[in-house]
């Protein structure tokens, strides 16, 4: 193999890691105050939220958050989540949870798709 094939396999193999390192980090912790000031740059990201529960649709498909400190609500949608896990949260007495997904915002509310929710112990 001549010197120029493997310095492109080796740019292609360094480029492909560091794509994904960027990507594997692409996961934020939500500031409800920084969303309120600018919604907009949070759509389309992958974040992560902890808020007090204070809705859940019957059928498992949703919920509903609030941040006290901002007084925020968010709804999360837990359609993309395994049936067993909504059922799960629908059955149980969860008050605090932490959701990890993708942001949406329409018309200025916070709307995620939730990829996992964790309760949290108080």
């Amino acid at each position: 193999m001549s010197l120029l094939h493997r310095l492109t396999l080796s740019f292609v193999v360094v480029m492909s890691l560091a794509g994904g390192t960027l990507a594997a980090g692409g996961n934020e912790r939500l500031d409800i105050a920084d969303f309120r000031r600018d919604p907009e740059s949070f759509a389309g990201r992958i974040v992560e939220v902890e808020a007090r529960v204070i809705a859940v649709n019957a059928l498992g498909r949703s919920l509903v958050l609030f941040d006290s400190p901002s007084h925020t609500r968010i709804s999360v949608h837990l359609t993309e989540l395994p049936k067993t896990q909504r059922m799960m949260l629908v059955n149980s007495d969860v008050r605090q949870v932490v959701v990890r997904g993708r942001a949406v915002v329409v018309e200025g509310r916070l709307t995620i798709h939730a990829q996992s929710v964790q309760p949290v112990a108080e």
